[in-house]
């Protein structure tokens, strides 16, 4: 059984918005919305969840209503929220396949997500982390912020519901569509770029 996890729990602090990061209006929707659909398409996800966390009450406020399952962990970040709903939320002895999702990623498809999943399922190791080579990030005129070696990982990955350190197989895939986390006013740009040529959607400005 595949739980997708959507982080939503980030203050967003970098691109200093009046908002929060998973409700910017992009083609008229908000970011969130776009992982939403993604996921919901997807044949290999049984279940989704989504984690806020005091940094975004009006984006838990917004998923409010959807029949969608929230949780809201303490805020501190990436990592700890992750390990917080694993420890809380997840039974002891439980094994079950975690996918774990950014909200800031609006172009990811939900046959890209199946593809991810079917690669995670061929593979012997616990962990899966994707990444994108930095060809892609410098073809689309975008900044990669973490690199290792000539790689940028995403903000997809996959991994057991054990709280503890997990050996991963790295899958590199070059799609921009997982290059796209949007954290600066140049993403948005870019992004509804490129929204208007892949999904034809009318951009809010």
């Amino acid at each position: 059984m595949v739980t997708a996890v959507v982080m939503a729990g980030g203050k967003g602090t970098r691109m200093e918005l009046e908002c929060e990061k998973p409700l910017v209006n992009i083609g008229g929707l908000p970011m969130i919305q776009y992982v939403l659909e993604a996921l919901e398409g997807a044949e290999a996800v049984d279940d989704l969840v989504i984690l806020t966390s005091p940094n975004t009450p009006k984006t838990e406020k917004f998923l409010q209503g959807k029949n969608l399952k929230v949780l809201q962990t303490p805020g501190k970040g990436y990592v700890e929220d992750l390990r917080y709903f694993i420890g809380e939320h997840c039974l002891q002895g439980q094994d079950k396949v975690l996918l774990t999702i950014t909200a800031d990623m609006p172009l990811v498809t939900s046959e890209i997500i199946d593809e991810v999943l079917g690669e995670y399922m061929n593979c012997e190791k616990p962990a899966m982390c994707v990444a994108v080579p930095v060809e892609v990030f410098a073809e689309h005129g975008l900044k990669p912020t973490f690199l290792i070696e000539d790689l940028v990982p995403s903000g997809l990955n996959i991994l057991r519901s054990i709280n503890k350190q997990q050996d991963e197989k790295i899958l590199v895939m070059a799609k921009v569509e997982l290059a796209l986390n949007i954290n600066s006013c140049r993403d948005i740009i870019t992004l509804e770029e490129l929204l208007r040529k892949t999904r034809k959607v009318k951009t809010s400005r």
